[in-house]
């Protein structure tokens, strides 16, 4: 079952590894002219006691993808990376990020598809798996070499680039005159560590609802799934729920237009805006008390002795969508807060699961279990884990030094990772940096969209173009087209503003178009 649900999540997480969903879309790119200066064979012989180049092979063009070198290679322990490099190159390096625990086959369709854009675009593209097979090595059970998560955590990512740079410079005898980095999730916590700590590995970095706090995050899931246990909440009341949520606070930015725009400033309380049962008596249009205890878990922040651990999550996640290969819609918090309707765990089990059993807490420890974790016990135990996973030093004065251009982006209604992360990040690099943050580091809330994508706002958008065009002619991106997609066709626009600004609606105009909206301080 371990394995399966790994693979599973693994799918789920492939979807999202790439940004917008539809990276170079709106970019004019130039004409891709230079040419190799060796052969993509002769690259084998670049193996060295530091790099095992495995294979390098041609392969021919095709409809989704041009020309190019493909080049497998392992560095030790078992850091395995792809380069693909195409025969004409723009000059440009295009780095795409993981999902999840990582370990996924450069063969995955999501990591197929995050190629071929590059590639089609004229980007020489790399990727790795972060040193070690999903398929081999399930959840986080590779966590248990240390290695391997040194590797996980940072290593590959930095080798990955460094690797990549030199098969261009040898290849076509030059180096990359701009390099991007694109990820979301686990790819969005990558992207922050580039810029982090290997501030000159790139010029430009999408990181899309990243997993900052990666140790509290898990610490917190393990807390909430222990109050779940005490007080379940039952899935056949989800849309009750997201109903009163939205009733309450889809008009709090000022349109009543189904989404919550703004949910850190929505005066909702289960307490008082839910039905509740009389005499404690269920029914299906009402709520138990232990049932709205399990809600106000889920929307408190964490605390352990006086001090938060994680921050509650914010109203809006539990909303109603159509999933990838389900028909009816369903709730954002099926899968992931509670369990799928066949009854396999949700993603917060899954990832609670490894990263106690596997990474923080060797096995035997009590605290290796989601029972037996305890969160005033257990939270001050994972300094290790911090300081290799977490994503969290809002210093980014190299990578700004460096000219590099940040742009992030958080659905409000992730069910997966909490936005919260995001705008608390933000704001800490604000205060860090001063007012030239918004110079080279911007972040975009996405109303209405779950993890990565998906969800009931406007969650189509290209990322990658306005990144390159901040990084390669200065254009900061003001707002950033997005789209609700229904069938295929577009239903409605949205501007997605830089934090603080939010989309307020002009007064006049159709709420689905977004030449209605402007971007303004709430």
């Amino acid at each position: 079952m371990r394995v399966f649900v790994a693979l599973l999540l693994c799918a789920g997480a492939l979807h999202a590894q790439g940004g917008g969903q539809v990276q170079f879309r709106d970019w004019h790119a130039p004409a891709a002219t230079q040419k190799p200066k060796v052969s993509c064979e002769s690259l084998r012989a670049l193996t060295s006691y530091d790099i095992s180049i495995i294979s390098a092979t041609t392969i021919a063009a095709t409809a989704d993808v041009p020309e190019h070198c493909r080049v497998s290679l392992m560095i030790p322990p078992e850091i395995n990376i792809e380069v693909n490099m195409p025969t004409a190159w723009n000059g440009r390096f295009y780095m795409f990020g993981n999902g999840g625990f990582a370990g996924e086959s450069f063969q995955a369709p999501g990591r197929i598809r995050n190629r071929a854009l590059g590639l089609k675009a004229g980007f020489a593209v790399a990727a790795t798996d972060q040193g070690h097979s999903a398929a081999k090595e399930p959840s986080a059970t590779f966590a248990r070499n240390r290695q391997k998560l040194l590797d996980y955590g940072f290593r590959s990512l930095h080798l990955t680039a460094e690797t990549a740079k030199m098969l261009l410079r040898t290849y076509y005898g030059d180096a990359p005159s701009k390099s991007y980095f694109d990820g979301c999730s686990q790819g969005g916590r990558e992207g922050l560590i580039f810029a982090e700590r290997f501030p000159t590995d790139f010029d430009g970095i999408v990181a899309g609802s990243p997993a900052i706090d990666f140790t509290g995050g898990n610490l917190a899931r393990a807390y909430w799934l222990q109050g779940l246990a005490v007080t379940p909440f039952p899935s056949a009341k989800l849309k009750l729920l997201a109903d009163a949520e939205y009733a309450k606070c889809d008009a709090a930015d000022g349109l009543q237009d189904g989404l919550v725009s703004d949910p850190l400033h929505c005066d909702f309380h289960a307490d008082r805006d839910l039905p509740q049962c009389a005499n404690g008596i269920d029914g299906a249009n009402c709520f138990l008390p232990s049932e709205i205890t399990a809600i106000n878990l889920i929307h408190s922040d964490v605390m352990s002795q006086g001090k938060r651990i994680f921050p509650g999550w914010p109203v809006g996640a539990v909303a109603f969508a159509i999933k990838p290969g389900e028909q009816d819609p369903q709730s954002g918090w099926v899968g992931q807060e509670l369990n799928y309707a066949d009854g396999r765990p949700g993603a917060w089990k899954y990832y609670a699961d490894g990263f106690l059993g596997d990474i923080a807490f060797p096995e035997g420890d009590p605290a290796s279990t989601v029972a037996g974790f305890n969160i005033d016990r257990d939270s001050g135990r994972v300094a290790e884990s911090r300081a290799i996973l977490d994503a969290t030093d809002p210093n980014l004065a190299a990578f700004h030094q460096h000219n590099g251009k940040l742009i992030m982006y958080f659905g409000w209604a992730d069910p997966q990772l909490n936005p919260r992360q995001g705008v608390e990040y933000y704001d800490k690099l604000t205060e860090t940096i001063g007012t030239s943050t918004g110079d080279f580091a911007r972040l975009y809330m996405v109303p209405g969209m779950f993890h990565c994508g998906g969800g009931i706002g406007t969650n189509v958008f290209d990322a990658m173009t306005p990144l390159i065009n901040w990084v390669e002619s200065g254009t900061a991106p003001d707002q950033i087209t997005s789209s609700r997609l229904v069938d295929g066709k577009v239903v409605r626009t949205r501007p997605l503003c830089p934090y603080p600004q939010m989309a307020r609606y002009k007064g006049t105009g159709s709420v689905d178009d977004e030449a209605s909206f402007a971007c303004v301080r709430p």
